[in-house]
């Protein structure tokens, strides 16, 4: 069976016109049987829907930039980050496609982050100051990567693939879904209740993860099995 096309949004640094991606995405991906396509991060919905078309799968990467919450409805908050449009058009559109088509997809950071906002969701646009008594999302330059644990629900995806109700995750994050998305379902909570995964509720194969499963995946069981559930997944719409 050929190998699946997977669509991944790059990023585009605009001082030193560099544009890309991490590549512990691509790797990840690689490893699981995919073939990484990246999309380059643009505001012509045409040349990204002439990209989504060619592709069995997509993933939405991170993102070290926010959502303007202007696209649900909210005023920006005083500790809101850098905002690039560029990117939230490239991810709807996306998002439009793989919807239309019903193509599988996995959201990481970011990429679950502008899934709910495409869907109708909000997000808490800035955890240390809008939860009470919030774990440690996300640490400064130079500091250890922060790690909490996530409490999982039952019959969901995620609880399956991880193998139990409970795991430890790494956490990269400042922001996080607020009220979900249509056809999206919380199925993971940080300790402090931010919501650290979502499904979608119809059947399809949607999933968003707030932590960062393309880091450390070659040691980690659960990242092996996510990321081997989306590409078998992609494969089926390559048969």
């Amino acid at each position: 069976m050929e190998k699946p096309w997977i669509g991944i949004p790059t990023r585009y640094h605009e001082k030193s016109e560099y544009i890309g991606q991490i590549r512990h995405y691509l790797d990840a991906i690689l490893w699981a049987g995919g073939l990484p396509l990246m999309i380059p991060t643009t505001g012509d919905r045409e040349i990204i829907r002439e990209y989504v078309t060619r592709v069995h799968g997509v993933l939405l990467p991170g993102s070290p930039t926010d959502i303007d919450p202007k696209h649900y409805g909210a005023a920006p908050h005083a500790s809101l980050g850098e905002l690039y449009p560029e990117r939230d058009t490239t991810d709807f559109e996306i998002l439009r496609h793989v919807e239309g088509e019903g193509l599988p997809l996995l959201g990481i950071c970011f990429g679950i982050q502008s899934l709910n906002v495409f869907r109708g969701g909000s997000l808490v646009q800035d955890i240390p100051a809008l939860v009470n008594a919030a774990v440690t999302h996300e640490t400064d330059n130079g500091q250890p990567p922060a790690r909490h644990t996530v409490r999982i629900t039952g019959r969901s995806l995620i609880g399956r693939l991880a193998g139990g109700s409970e795991i430890e995750v790494n956490s990269y994050h400042h922001q996080s879904v607020e009220n979900p998305g249509r056809n999206l379902r919380p199925v993971a909570f940080a300790p402090d209740g931010v919501i650290e995964a979502v499904e979608d509720t119809t059947g399809h194969f949607v999933l968003g993860v707030q932590w960062h499963p393309e880091r450390g995946w070659k040691d980690d069981p659960f990242a092996k099995a996510l990321f081997t559930a989306f590409i078998d997944q992609a494969r089926l719409r390559n048969a």
